[in-house]
């Protein structure tokens, strides 16, 4: 796994959750997650009417294995505390955030100098363009999953945790060994000159496209296996046998996140019913289609 791919993941989780409401399915679901987490942050378990951003976040990096190189917490000051003892914290409301990055904002800010006030809410940078990015954040809107528009060195940011995803990408399991970087400059020539095929984007990638189950390598089939047989992996045509399932998809950007998200669903859920799993991977399955 790549630096940029572990950031995207994060994104990805945090994306995934959009829309939730408190008391819903998803709401609770993100509850368990952090309430599961040993150790549990200063051994509380956070309640249904409870502020959850801080929580959404741990929850976030929990799923995506970052949460022993993050830390967990459900309180937003105590979040800049532990990124301070890490070494991850960014006191500088004019710094460039990148995909994956926590940012903390303070209400109370004056938007004179920089803020070293006491933070109110916190939230995930899921998508970055030029000094404009996108966070996504629990807790916001009468206790909704949903997304804020920021720009650099605006009003109340109180500061970023910026974890060290290269260390943590290295110190994770690949799921396929000598996996290159993607190169984004060939990408951005390919594109710049014209249309591209989707064979010649595949191709500048280093990706690989994926008609049917047959088609997939070897480290992937176990668990596509288990994914289409329990109904979470549909693809675009169900065959006759699982190998015959049609999927038509990336390996890297759709079939690979759905494994990474399973391997960590799995790991939490391993008390929970089989159907349950299902359901939330096959939303993870359908989300990454989407995009």
């Amino acid at each position: 796994m790549t630096e940029r791919q572990l950031r995207q993941n994060v994104a990805d989780v945090m994306e995934s959750w959009v829309g939730a409401t408190r008391g819903s399915a998803t709401h609770l679901e993100i509850l368990r997650i952090y309430n599961t987490y040993t150790p549990l942050a200063r051994g509380y378990k956070v309640q249904v009417g409870d502020a959850y951003c801080a929580t959404t976040v741990s929850a976030a990096w929990i799923v995506t294995g970052c949460a022993k190189w993050t830390g967990t917490e459900c309180g937003c000051d105590k979040f800049i505390e532990i990124a301070k003892s890490k070494g991850i914290w960014i006191e500088d409301d004019a710094y460039v955030p990148k995909v994956g990055d926590a940012i903390l904002y303070d209400w109370d800010d004056s938007g004179s100098g920089d803020n070293r006030g006491s933070s109110d809410h916190i939230g995930i940078v899921t998508a970055v363009s030029g000094r404009s990015f996108t966070v996504t954040e629990g807790n916001i809107n009468g206790g909704k999953v949903g997304r804020r528009p920021m720009t650099v060195d605006g009003k109340n940011i109180r500061g970023f945790i910026a974890p060290d995803y290269a260390m943590m990408a290295a110190q994770m399991s690949p799921i396929q060994d000598d996996e290159d970087e993607i190169d984004m400059d060939e990408v951005k020539k390919l594109i710049a000159a014209r249309k591209p095929t989707r064979a010649e984007i595949m191709a500048a990638t280093g990706d690989e496209w994926i008609e049917t189950f047959e088609d997939l390598p070897p480290w992937a089939k176990p668990e596509c296996r288990e994914l289409i047989e329990m109904g979470a992996l549909k693809g675009v045509k169900a065959g006759e046998t699982v190998e015959k399932t049609v999927i038509q998809a990336s390996l890297n950007t759709y079939i690979r996140p759905i494994l990474v998200a399973y391997r960590a669903a799995r790991k939490l859920n391993e008390q929970a019913p089989k159907e349950a799993l299902a359901a939330q991977m096959e939303r993870v399955a359908e989300f990454l289609r989407r995009e």
